[in-house]
């Protein structure tokens, strides 16, 4: 009951401070939501979607999103966050890897969102998602458990693509091995004046949200290197190619470059 008063009373609050600010001319920003998976390097994209000062972030707040005025609420905290109340923005980001913390379908469609899906073929992320948690958790994952966990998200992505009527698709190989192309395009559907940066600085939230790895700490895009494959049998292989492959596919309508759509022999 304490924690739905105070939920309550910060939704008011946030909304009050979007009218003051919109009566002073300072429009409210529009959301843009990363939808990816864990390891698809929707860490690294968010740093450089925040090089454009139109767009801004919190990190990987780890939060669910159910209406518009928890994107007010991600507004206002964003501001207050880095100083600039009155600064004006296009967008406030935000990166969602989870099932349980994807919005709805009818938050998606608003007007007030913007929605980028990003996508890492299976092998190389089944990798780094059981390489993330032997380094960085208690729990080690099995390579059941990171490929069920890869299927299931990918899976869900599919859903929610059929229900929206307007998305960008990217890649992690598109991001990392023809950055400039690939950023460019971002910014064109972004409907943003200026680009974006191959390099980004470090932010507080860096290596505390999202991410936990040293690559993002090197402050711009790097080249893939080769990931070493844990063992992962042929029907687990076949499961989470299978699984990119329906995604892909039923994304394909939102690819911003013409190698983010799914082609016969792809992977």
């Amino acid at each position: 009951m304490i924690a739905r008063l105070i939920e309550r009373s910060a939704t008011r609050a946030a909304a009050v401070t979007e009218s003051v600010l919109a009566a002073a001319g300072v429009a409210p920003p529009a959301g843009l939501l990363i939808l990816g998976h864990m390891r698809s390097g929707s860490t690294l994209l968010l740093h450089v979607l925040m090089t454009n000062p139109e767009v801004t972030s919190l990190g990987e707040r780890g939060t669910p999103y159910r209406s518009e005025a928890d994107l007010a609420r991600l507004a206002i905290a964003a501001r207050l966050s880095h100083g600039a109340p009155l600064r004006r923005l296009r967008y406030v980001a935000d990166q969602i890897n989870h099932n349980h913390l994807t919005p709805q379908e009818g938050l998606l469609a608003s007007g007030r969102l913007r929605v980028l899906f990003l996508l890492r073929k299976p092998e190389a992320t089944i990798a780094s998602i059981i390489e993330l948690y032997r380094v960085y958790h208690p729990q080690p994952w099995s390579v059941a458990q990171a490929v069920d966990y890869y299927v299931e998200r990918l899976d869900g992505l599919v859903r929610l693509g059929a229900a929206l009527p307007r998305a960008a698709l990217v890649s992690y190989e598109s991001l990392t091995e023809r950055p400039a192309d690939t950023l460019e395009r971002l910014r064109q559907f972004l409907q943003l004046p200026r680009g974006f940066s191959t390099t980004y600085p470090t932010r507080p939230f860096t290596g505390n949200r999202g991410d936990p790895g040293r690559k993002i700490d090197a402050g711009a895009i790097l080249t893939p290197s080769a990931t070493v494959s844990p063992a992962v049998d042929a029907a687990q292989l076949l499961a989470a190619g299978e699984a990119y492959r329906r995604c892909r596919a039923a994304l394909s309508r939102f690819a911003l470059a013409d190698d983010d759509v799914l082609a016969r022999h792809d992977w």
